[in-house]
């Protein structure tokens, strides 16, 4: 067995805690020697003092509790480093070890769903923890020994696969080799960085740069749920950005142009691009700003000679109905995930021409089950389907399902005895990305729902809360998966709840008041209707005016 940090690693993987120094404190850092860590390079770069004791102690008095605290933030950090080794050689020996990858990173997809049902992560992060681990313990020995034994702090490591990502194994193994030249354990942040800037730069120098037009993207960025607003970055080669950026401007100011001219001439029509349907009001044309926006949004995209896709694509907005009765100002969900302001609702839901209702459980906010006679299922049924899975439902994808996603049946649809395969029905669908689709046509992926929760053929112990879906990995690795729910039900529930008690009390006000003015006297109530009505018809007497000059004010 070898000390790491703060436990003991022994060869089948097992861990102990390290021995103690006296009093309960775990013996300090060692000193290392001149000539370098055993079994590691010697060091070309010194540190100007060897970390120990001493060194950790000299902004304190030594055996104070400062100090101790001190000591024991010391360990903490190289117990850290040390199990943050110990994940990584766990990852990296299930992605070697793993029989339907056999280490190829392209192939990489199924151990990172495996990965991911075990860490609790995402998709993409399992991903992204498979690649480092395989980098850092295959390519990179030294420095991971350097962490294995807590001298390389576990934020350090991090900066150092940061920079070594885009490298090729020949690349990578070169710059661990030249940190392994470094004196690690007791070198400063400052040096640490600087020699690893030091060893990537030489290995990049010669490579081609990649060409900017592998960097043509557009994605939705920085969304704000309080505003109501989300920005769109394009990122492409500089002359094309400016290219588009030019074209938009001309047309911007074509447009400023027409809208003043139309402003002048008095137009009342429809102006162009009057997004707010203001411009007569504000009696002004709009900034080039708005104009860039307005041209963007509401111009049609020419894609010929491709023809253009027959449905158009539909954004699903959730709007509570005490929000549109405005009642309170709940917001509603977009694609059941993302919240838009109650302002934004209303006028979303004014401009709207058809009207879906939706009917969720009050308590979980499940979404109650709609049905369908035909493999495709029928309009509403899609609709759930989206709200049900905002993304794919494997485990851990985190793919959004607005677009590209594929409806599936758990239990496969027999197209020639329908009778006896799998059903189209909520308990029987859900909405997987095209990759884990085909993975799961493949037999690597394997769902299964529990038949007493389907209310067409379950025996009555259906609950109303939201279908979950257990899942077979490979045959291997078994991970569960609830629907989504919708958020605001809960919400809205108790808001109703709440005005539905504020009417009631109001009607007993108002029962209790009409008991007690019958109980008054006949006479009593007449006299009194009569002198309010008298009151009445002084009010509405017309007063006659009288002569008026130039310089005599009207009476009204």
């Amino acid at each position: 067995m070898v000390l790491v940090g703060g436990f003991e690693e022994f060869e089948d993987g097992r861990q102990g805690e390290a021995a103690e120094g006296p009093a309960g404190h775990h013996a300090p850092t060692s000193s290392p020697t001149p000539e370098g860590v055993e079994g590691l390079p010697r060091w070309s770069v010194r540190a100007r003092r060897v970390l120990d004791e001493d060194v950790i102690l000299e902004e304190v008095t030594p055996g104070s509790l400062e100090a101790a605290r001190v000591l024991a933030l010391h360990r903490t950090m190289r117990t850290r480093a040390s199990l943050h080794a110990h994940q990584l050689r766990q990852l990296a020996t299930f992605f070697r070890e793993d029989p339907e990858v056999r280490g190829a990173l392209d192939d990489a997809d199924l151990t990172a769903l495996k990965i991911a049902a075990g860490m609790r992560c995402s998709y993409v992060q399992a991903w992204a923890k498979v690649r480092d681990a395989h980098m850092a313990v295959s390519w990179m020995p030294v420095t991971f020994t350097y962490l294995r034994r807590g001298d390389l702090p576990e934020a350090w490591h991090h900066y150092l696969i940061r920079h070594v990502r885009r490298l090729s194994e020949e690349q990578a193994r070169q710059v661990d080799a030249h940190m392994g030249g470094v004196e690690i354990p007791s070198v400063s942040q400052d040096t640490f960085e600087k020699q690893v800037r030091r060893a990537v730069n030489p290995e990049t120098a010669a490579d081609i740069p990649a060409p900017a037009t592998s960097a043509r993207d557009v994605e939705i960025v920085a969304i704000d749920t309080d505003a109501g607003t989300a920005s769109l970055m394009v990122t492409g080669p500089i002359l094309e950005i400016k290219a588009l950026a030019h074209r938009l401007d001309v047309a911007a100011r074509t447009v400023q142009k027409a809208q003043r001219h139309a402003l002048e001439a008095g137009a009342v029509g429809p102006l162009p691009f009057d997004i707010d349907e203001d411009l007569v009001e504000r009696g002004r044309a709009l900034s080039l700003r708005r104009l860039r926006y307005a041209i963007l949004t509401h111009s049609v995209l020419d894609i010929d000679p491709v023809q253009e896709t027959s449905s158009p694509f539909k954004l699903l907005v959730t709007v509570p109905a005490t929000t549109l009765l405005g009642v309170d100002e709940g917001p509603a969900m977009l694609e059941g995930m993302t919240p838009v302001p109650a302002e934004q609702a209303r006028a979303l839901a004014a401009g709207s021409q058809t009207w879906w209702r939706i009917l969720t459980d009050p308590v979980t906010g499940a979404y109650l089950p709609v049905t369908s006679k035909t493999y495709q299922p029928g309009a509403q049924m899609r609709l759930q389907l989206r709200l049900r899975h905002s993304h794919c439902a494997v485990p851990g994808c985190a793919r959004s399902t607005a677009t590209t996603a594929e409806d599936d049946h758990i239990i496969e649809y027999d197209h020639e005895h329908p009778g006896q395969g799998g059903q189209t029905s909520l308990w029987n669908l859900h909405r997987l990305c095209w990759q884990h689709h085909q993975m799961k046509t493949a037999g690597l992926l394997d769902p299964e729902r529990d038949p007493h929760d389907d209310p067409t053929t379950g025996d009555g112990t259906t609950t109303a809360g939201p279908l979950e879906t257990r899942w077979m990995i490979d045959r291997e690795i078994r991970a569960r998966a609830r629907e989504d729910t919708d958020l605001l039900t809960p919400h809205t529930a108790a808001v109703m709840e709440r005005t539905w008690r504020a009417h009631q009390r109001a009607h007993e006000d108002a029962m209790r008041l009409h008991a007690q003015e019958m109980a008054r006297p006949r006479d009593e109530r007449v006299a009194e209707q009569r002198a309010a009505a008298r009151a009445a018809h002084h009010r509405r007497r017309i007063i006659p005016p009288g002569p008026t000059t130039d310089e005599t004010e009207p009476p009204f």
